[in-house]
């Protein structure tokens, strides 16, 4: 009987907030000079920047496949042909000056070549794609058991596969589901079944592995599938979304399986 193990991509495999927060740092740095203070700088950016895509003209669509303001700080949006994508493609180059325009703003700097600065060191600054440290072998002993290995990741089609395939574990993974590639999101069961349809199982021979309770086991007991959660960056257990399994370090994955 086929096995596979699912894995939510962004804080469960490859560190996410933590990059972007460097990234936010590195732009806010160019501004460095006397009287700036640059912690304020890293914090408002990060405000404007989810006050303005809440505003914009693709939220309804960016929070149903589970794309987020600070990935349309460095998204290209040049796959996928979703009429939203093309619009994004549009709206972003102008979303992101506006965010740096308007907390440079906020301390008297009216700068539109500095701003325009900032939205270029925050694209290149983030890509950046690290492990954590218990991944590469915890993959290849779920290999090594016979598991078919699949990506189930909210997000628009570029950045996904960039950050899949920039982390060295891709071809570990025999399918992959992105949401904005299928046009459904976690916690849809939905997406769900896709990967199981692309892998060949049941969701009773499924486990998914990710770090969101209320999209990565939430989805997942709405699809019959046993769930592991991993607490990253602090975040709370929901006791609405029980998962099977409550980790710290997914190399407890393996005796639980067992």
């Amino acid at each position: 009987m086929k096995k596979a193990a699912l894995f939510d991509l962004d804080e469960t495999l490859i560190l996410d907030e933590a990059i972007s927060e460097e990234a936010f740092r590195a732009a806010a740095a160019l501004a460095d000079r006397e009287g700036v203070d640059l912690a304020r700088l890293v914090h408002d950016a990060g405000t404007i920047a989810r006050r303005l895509w809440a505003e914009g003209p693709c939220f309804d669509y960016c929070h149903r496949i589970g794309h987020s303001a600070w990935e349309g700080l460095w998204a290209r949006y040049d796959k996928g042909d979703h009429p939203e994508i093309a619009r994004l493609r549009e709206w972003a180059p102008g979303y992101r000056l506006a965010v740096w325009r308007e907390a440079l703003a906020a301390q008297s700097i009216h700068d539109d070549a500095l701003a325009q600065a900032q939205v270029d060191c925050f694209m290149a600054t983030r890509r950046r794609f690290p492990l954590y440290p218990e991944i590469g072998a915890l993959l290849a002993e779920l290999k090594q058991q016979g598991y078919l290995l699949g990506i189930v990741t909210n997000g628009v089609p570029d950045l996904q596969r960039e950050k899949l395939n920039a982390c060295g574990v891709a071809d570990l993974f025999d399918a992959v589901a992105v949401s904005g590639e299928i046009d459904c999101g976690k916690p849809d069961p939905g997406i769900f079944r896709y990967i199981c349809g692309e892998l060949g199982v049941g969701p009773a021979d499924c486990v998914m592995v990710g770090d969101n309770p209320e999209r990565d086991v939430a989805g997942a007991i709405a699809a019959g599938i046993r769930s592991v959660w991993v607490q990253r960056n602090g975040r709370a257990r929901d006791a609405r979304y029980p998962a099977d399994l409550d980790c710290t370090d997914l190399s407890a994955m393996l005796p639980w399986l067992r």
